[in-house]
């Protein structure tokens, strides 16, 4: 928990100092652009429940006579974000939610439903790499506000829990966009981030407690529109 207040606060720190040199920057080869686009991807394990799925399994297995595993999920992801890229650099924020929704699984009589989700809102600064106008690759860091949601649910013994929190975090992330029009383009971007929360309290019964990782992978395509300035 204390290295990833360090990382974070270190992370925090050159973004401010990137931000400030970036404001005193003259001279590069263009004036700067701004623009909105429509987020949609993919990511693994929203809130990384791997090891409680992994651990249920083992125990079904070895115990129940009748078994439908609980599949760690893949989950669709879609968001929103505004750009605004200056000389070599990109400044971004986006907002992203995803949610497989339920994840279910049985051992005899015992019926499990996860319901989770995630949303996020990265703010990212990073440097360009262009190709020529409005192409280009980029390579980015920055700080994540996230908000992560867990419930668990089994029928036999009848149990239920149920986990929220807002956990800060950060992320790195590396893309490409190329135009289709003079105003509308296309990117990829793929973003990893991390981050963890303090124990959380069960807001059922208040008798258990649990950390929530947000730590994962997003593959994001998207469509931007060039806001004339």
């Amino acid at each position: 928990m204390i290295r990833m207040k360090k990382t974070y606060h270190i992370t925090s720190i050159a973004c401010i100092l990137l931000l400030c040199f970036v404001l005193m920057a003259q001279g590069a080869y263009a004036i700067g652009e701004f623009s909105l686009g429509l987020n949609a991807g993919i990511t693994y394990d929203p809130n990384h429940l791997e090891p409680s799925i992994t651990q249920w399994n083992t125990l079904a297995k070895t115990t129940a006579t009748s078994v439908e595993q609980i599949t760690i999920p893949y989950s669709f992801a879609w968001g929103i974000n505004m750009r605004y890229q200056f000389n070599y650099f990109l400044f971004r924020i986006g907002a992203h939610f995803t949610s497989p929704y339920s994840v279910r699984g049985k051992a005899d009589a015992n019926k499990v439903t996860i319901s989770t989700y995630q949303f996020g809102l990265p703010a990212t600064v990073g440097l360009i790499m262009p190709l020529k106008q409005r192409t280009y690759f980029f390579i980015g860091a920055g700080i994540t506000y996230n908000y992560a949601y867990l419930e668990w649910e089994e029928t036999a013994p009848a149990n239920k829990y149920r986990f929220a929190d807002s956990i800060p975090g950060f992320h790195y992330m590396m893309g490409a966009e190329a135009p289709i029009t003079s105003k509308i383009s296309l990117s990829v971007e793929w973003m990893h981030q991390e981050g963890r929360s303090i124990p959380i309290q069960d807001e059922i019964a208040g008798s258990t407690k649990q950390t929530i990782s947000v730590k994962g992978d997003f593959l994001l395509f998207g469509v931007n529109y060039y806001i004339p300035m």
